[in-house]
């Protein structure tokens, strides 16, 4: 069993949209061709952006004909490009890219305003938690719009995932992420990586609240009366701004 754990952990997760899941056949993808676009997304969350055919076709069982006639089917189908690169030594390789794929979810999306997640509660359980829900949907589209509205432009599908994962695999909180924005802005840094190092420099500190931010700024402010701060971390400082 402790090998096996050790196995989930090491190997790490993947984090896929649920949107995708419950629409992929309405933007005309097939169940091999999401099966194969997971197994991209899987190397791609390991910053392997060129992965190896042959190992995608032993996990899945499908050969390695099957997977280039399946890319070429999304292709056609305008969900993905290969796009030639160059690495550090001048050699070209092929990258794959599914930013069209998302650009029909965001489509379909907009095309279809009354669309619900899933639900297989029922009853009073079902109001109430659809109420939950329905807070918590809010709150999450709250950190990408405000995200989207200090970087003044719009994220892209990497950057839609970063923040995805802060939420569904982190587990910080809507407003956690918010404070960490508030602190890239106040240092005009612009950029998913500088808050994604406050929010880990957070957690270090066992903030995952805004009322924790709130206790370490008031500790920080009383340290700072009676001596210079002293500041050998790393990471980037709790922000110092009042919290309303």
């Amino acid at each position: 069993m402790d090998q096996f754990v050790n196995r989930l952990i090491q190997g790490g997760q993947t984090t896929i949209p649920n949107y995708l899941i419950d629409n992929y056949a309405k933007i005309g993808m097939n169940a091999n061709e999401l099966v194969i676009y997971l197994q991209f997304k899987r190397f791609f969350d390991r910053g392997v952006m060129a992965p190896d055919i042959e190992q995608i076709s032993s996990a899945t069982n499908i050969n390695d004909n099957e997977i280039y006639q399946i890319l070429h089917n999304l292709i056609q189908k305008k969900l993905m490009t290969i796009e030639t690169k160059q690495d550090w030594d001048g050699k070209d390789f092929d990258q794959y890219n599914f930013d069209l794929m998302y650009e029909k979810l965001s489509e379909l999306s907009a095309s279809d305003p009354d669309y619900q997640p899933v639900s297989g509660m029922n009853g009073t359980n079902d109001a109430n938690h659809r109420q939950t829900e329905s807070m918590s949907v809010n709150g999450r589209q709250h950190v990408f719009v405000s995200i989207e509205r200090e970087f003044g432009r719009e994220l892209s599908p990497i950057e839609l995932e970063t923040i995805s994962g802060w939420l569904d695999q982190s587990h910080y909180s809507p407003e956690l992420i918010e404070l960490a924005l508030r602190e890239a802005v106040l240092n005009q840094v612009y950029n998913l990586k500088y808050i994604d190092r406050i929010l880990i420099n957070w957690e270090k500190k066992n903030i995952r609240t805004a009322d924790g931010v709130e206790r370490e700024l008031n500790r920080y402010q009383g340290h700072s009366r009676r001596q210079a701060p002293i500041n050998d971390d790393d990471g980037p400082e709790i922000p110092i701004f009042k919290i309303k």
